[in-house]
């Protein structure tokens, strides 16, 4: 699942909810809807998470 990537990949590079919100321009309480599977980003988000995080995209998807 995408959400439970995005936790992953924020607790790795050490990001509160809050502050990689911050970092993409998103709201925090979207950031927990998404690493709870009850919102769908899309994929220009991702792609801001991706790159905030310094992971590919493609790490995102995969097992999915």
């Amino acid at each position: 699942m995408i959400g439970e990537a995005i936790r992953r990949y924020r607790k790795r590079a050490d990001f509160t909810q809050e502050k990689l919100a911050e970092k993409v321009a998103l709201n925090p309480k979207y950031v927990g809807e998404l690493e709870r599977g009850e919102k769908i980003i899309s994929i220009e988000a991702l792609l801001r998470v991706a790159k905030a995080v310094k992971v590919p995209i493609r790490e995102f998807f995969r097992g999915i």
